[in-house]
């Protein structure tokens, strides 16, 4: 099989280009997904009135906006630029700023409350980040992270994945992290008491995403995935399109009665602060 190589970018830049350029039409997409997290994330750390909480890769803001809702004293950072302008449009009045999860502008136990919803799976040191998010909690503060469960579990990714080694070209990629590390519970528990966490717990979240139809699935790919637009970026004209046929008529199966379905499912880690 043909091998294409890698541009220059590096895995972070390619990430932060691409969630820039993404920003805008996010909550039309993963947005619409990610929403289902966002309670269980806030009640995983028992999320109290009052409490500062820190908001970590907060993309268009909707976790700090259910925080804020509940009484917390947020503040929330993402690394793309366009994703924190998208936050503060839709959310004015919470402390949206640009910042980077590996490297926290904070002063140690700055926060009760910590969270970062899907952003773990998109960083190049997610173990510096886990550290991160630890270092910045006060004694007794609780931090959640959610990541996505990958293949065969999760509807969307098998069927990219099986579509792509069907029809695409192998390709080299910026070198970056396991995108499915965390999705295994054990390797979750690990990494987190790793980084100080006590009394680490990994659930799973059963989302769902219900869609029109086939081509939604389609438009996910372009719109809202990074290390996928990348392989298929990278891909000739000819293989692209026999992908993108293949992503289509699998969608076919996700029909549930007069709708489509799509099983989603994530997980869910968190702990303390000792």
């Amino acid at each position: 099989m043909e091998t294409i190589e890698p541009n220059a970018a590096s895995f972070k830049e390619a990430e932060r280009t691409g969630w820039s350029e993404k920003a805008p039409v996010y909550d039309d997409f993963a947005g619409r997904i990610t929403a289902g997290a966002v309670g269980p994330l806030l009640d995983a750390i028992g999320l109290q009135p009052d409490v500062a909480f820190l908001d970590i890769c907060c993309g268009t803001g909707a976790l700090a906006a259910e925080a804020a809702r509940r009484g917390a004293d947020v503040t929330a950072i993402d690394f793309a630029a366009p994703m924190v302008a998208e936050a503060e449009r839709r959310f004015p009045g919470i402390a949206f700023a640009h910042g980077d999860a590996e490297a926290l502008d904070f002063p140690d136990g700055s926060f009760d409350a910590a969270a970062c919803g899907f952003g773990v799976l998109h960083l190049a040191d997610p173990d510096r980040a886990l550290m991160e998010a630890h270092r910045v909690l006060r004694s007794g503060g609780r931090y959640a992270f959610t990541v996505w469960k990958g293949p065969p579990d999760h509807d969307f990714f098998r069927l990219v994945g099986e579509a792509i080694a069907a029809h695409g070209a192998t390709v080299e990629l910026p070198p970056a992290p396991p995108m499915f590390r965390f999705a295994d519970p054990d390797e979750a528990r690990r990494a987190m008491e790793a980084a100080g966490f006590a009394d680490v717990t990994v659930r799973e979240l059963p989302l769902v995403w219900a869609i029109d139809g086939p081509r939604d699935v389609l438009a996910y790919v372009e719109k809202c995935t990074m290390r996928i637009a990348m392989v298929l970026d990278r891909q000739t004209e000819d293989a692209r399109a026999r992908i993108h046929a293949a992503i289509f008529d699998g969608a076919t199966a996700f029909r549930r009665g007069d709708g489509y379905e799509v099983a989603w499912p994530a997980i869910l880690a968190a702990g303390r602060k000792r």
